[in-house]
This record gives C-alpha cells, sequence and structure tokens, in this order.
C-alpha cells in the first residue's frame, strides 16, 4: 500500500446561503480525508507497521587493503562500494594533487602539491584510466614515490587528483546510529595498538577514540564498534583510524572458492530519532 500519501482536500467554496446539500458535500469530502488518513494511522500502529515507514539508512564496504605507512598518522578509513542508501550519501571528499608517472602498474610521485597520497584512492589526470585506484604502497608513504595503480598503462609526467570515499553525510537531522565492523591483519606477534575514532563536520570528537591491541602473527582481528551520534542535515562523519606500528592493515581478500571473499570495512548506518526533546551536550576538545 502506499502509505502517508493522503493530500489534504479540496473543500468545496461556501455557499451564499445555507443549503444542505452543500453542507453534505463539505463534510463527505473531510470524512474521505480523515478515513484515509486514519487508515494509515492504523496500518502503522498495526504489528510490522514499521515496515510502512520510509527512513534514512545505508550500507557500505570497501574492497581493497588498507595499510598504515606511517604509525601515529591519522587515516580516514575507505568505503569503496555502496551496497545501498537512502538520503544518507557517501562521497569522495579526502582529496590530494600530485605530479606522477605511471608505467605498467608502478606509478612513480614527483611531487605533492596537496594532500596525503592515500592507497585505495582513485586518480584522475590526463591520460589515466577511467576508474584506476592506488592497491598498494611502494616507497611511497604518503608523499613522493612508487605506488602500485589497479590498471596498467603508461602515463607521461603529469597532474593527478587522488579521491577517497571517506565522508558519510546525512540529509536530514537526526541521532543516527554508525556500527563499523574492520578486519585487522596483524603480521608480527607484537603487541600493536590500533585507535579509530569518529570524526564529525571535520573535527576529531573528543574521547570518541577507541583502542584495539593485535599480537597474532599473521592473524586476523576483527575490530566491531556501535555507536549513536547525533548529526545535523547536511553533517557527515568520517571514521579515523591510526596505529602504533606499520605491522597492521585493514585486510581484503579476493573470492577463492569456497569463501566470497572478505572487506576491508564495511559501515551501516540507520536513522534513530529526529532532535526533538534531546537536551545534547558538546563534546570536550580532542
Amino acid at each position: 500500500m502506499s502509505f502517508l500519501s493522503v493530500t489534504p482536500p479540496n473543500l468545496p467554496m461556501a455557499d451564499d446561503e445555507y443549503l444542505r446539500l452543500g453542507e453534505e458535500d463539505f463534510r463527505r469530502v473531510l470524512r474521505l480525508y480523515f478515513n484515509r488518513l486514519n487508515a494509515d494511522l492504523q496500518a502503522l500502529s498495526a504489528p510490522g507497521g514499521a515496515a510502512l515507514l520510509n527512513t534514512p539508512t545505508a550500507l557500505y564496504f570497501c574492497t581493497n587493503t588498507q595499510p598504515i605507512l606511517v604509525i601515529d598518522t591519522a587515516y580516514p578509513i575507505f568505503f569503496c562500494n555502496t551496497y545501498y542508501q537512502n538520503q544518507i550519501t557517501l562521497s569522495n571528499n579526502e582529496e590530494s594533487t600530485f605530479t606522477a608517472s605511471i608505467s605498467g602498474t608502478t606509478m612513480t610521485v614527483s611531487a605533492v602539491a596537496t594532500g596525503t597520497v592515500l592507497v585505495g584512492a582513485t586518480i584522475t589526470g590526463t591520460g589515466v584510466t577511467t576508474g584506476t585506484r592506488i592497491v598498494s604502497a611502494g616507497t611511497g608513504t604518503g608523499g613522493t614515490g612508487t605506488y602500485t595503480v589497479s590498471a596498467s598503462q603508461t602515463v607521461s609526467s603529469t597532474t593527478i587528483t587522488g579521491s577517497s570515499p571517506v565522508r558519510v553525510t546525512a540529509n536530514k537531522a537526526g541521532i543516527y546510529n554508525f556500527q563499523l565492523s574492520a578486519q585487522l591483519l596483524s603480521t608480527s606477534g607484537s603487541p600493536k595498538d590500533v585507535q579509530v575514532w569518529i570524526r564529525r563536520d571535520g573535527t576529531d570528537v573528543g574521547y570518541s577514540s577507541r583502542t584495539f591491541t593485535n599480537e597474532i602473527n599473521n592473524g586476523h582481528f576483527e575490530m566491531q564498534w556501535a555507536f549513536n551520534i547525533d548529526l545535523q542535515a547536511g553533517g557527515y562523519i568520517e571514521m579515523m583510524w591510526a596505529a602504533d606500528s606499520t605491522a597492521v592493515s585493514l585486510q581484503s581478500t579476493a573470492p577463492s572458492s569456497p569463501y566470497p571473499g572478505t572487506s576491508s570495512a564495511v559501515l551501516a548506518v540507520n536513522y534513530v530519532s529526529n532532535l526533538e526533546g534531546f537536551d545534547i551536550a558538546t563534546p570536550p576538545s580532542p
């Protein structure tokens, strides 16, 4: 059924003098309107009525491995793919501009004008194959050096822009629930601390960081975190992470029978409530 599709009625104009027929027409229009409205409200309050609601929700994931190139350095967590989204959007907002050439799948960055060269970023520029991504780092650690790209090609030295899908924007104000799951790979047996935190509207939320420790040699650890947070219309969230070792990464694995493949990170977003009646404190500064 179509829910809450009732439009206000076009009420007949009043007669100059009282006419019973005109009064009955007026009441008939109102009766029809309120009967339809009542039917919608009854459907909503019935068991399973919530299925009639169309609320903001989204699910994102990333099929690229995301490394730590420099210790104690903040990196955004990428969500390269959209499974579904409604009134929530994922956008490329972590950008960098640099000079580079590409030979085969090796990109050599000779100068960085703005930002940081990030593994997982989509790159564009003159002669660059559409959809090319940076898949791993060679000698580069976010600046000059070599990187591996996803498509083999030959590109002479040119200006290249890297953009990364990291910003989750709410179209409507409200309280939102975020559920993050990330596959952490450790390549050494020493304890390594990884911290994950919330960046809202470009500012780190004070005391929002969570610490995960992995000391498994060549083993995986699943980082999970669910939280609620308030957002204004047009407000956005970025999930950030850092580590005290380069021997960790958020690993994605390709499908190999019988296994369907593993995402490096998954983010589910669900609308919880509007902001009416909430007393919302200002978080401490980080």
